[in-house]
């Protein structure tokens, strides 16, 4: 049995060394990959961390932003509703005012129209009375 037990041993430690032999390359190509990784991770990891910085950058300017924007917007709805004030007083100016100048005015209009209505026929009756004076004294001198 020690024959036995030296050969199984001997090809224990053959196959040992031939999986050493072969492990080994492995196991240096797998770490290479492993600190490939490692760097593209490292470098990664930088450009993730300047682009978190720019994204909070960007955030905190179209915070800003919203802000302002919202901040006119409002100056905008109280401008809207300063001018909306100011117009509905410009019209119940206008209507006070159209209400107390209209009837005077109309009454002014109405009474100028009865005046030249009735100097019109004045002048009328005056023109043809003195025209059918003419015209008589005419009759009456060409027929003497």
């Amino acid at each position: 049995m020690s024959t036995a037990l030296q050969v199984a041993l001997f090809i224990a430690a053959v196959t040992f060394t031939v999986l050493m032999v072969c492990l080994i390359p492995i196991v240096f190509r797998v770490w290479r990959q492993v600190e490939k990784l490692v760097g593209t991770s490292d470098r990664l990891h930088e450009k993730l961390h300047i682009l978190v910085e720019d994204s909070r950058e960007l955030v905190r300017h179209m915070t800003l932003f919203s802000k302002l924007a919202n901040q006119q917007l409002d100056d905008m709805s109280q401008i809207t509703h300063t001018v909306r004030q100011w117009s509905e007083r410009a019209d119940r100016l206008v209507d006070e005012v159209g209400s107390a100048i209209e009837p005077p005015v109309h009454t002014f209009v109405r009474n100028m129209n009865l005046f030249r209505a009735g100097f019109t026929t004045f002048l009328e009756v005056l023109l043809h009375r003195n025209h059918h004076n003419q015209e008589k004294k005419e009759a009456d001198h060409v027929g003497k």
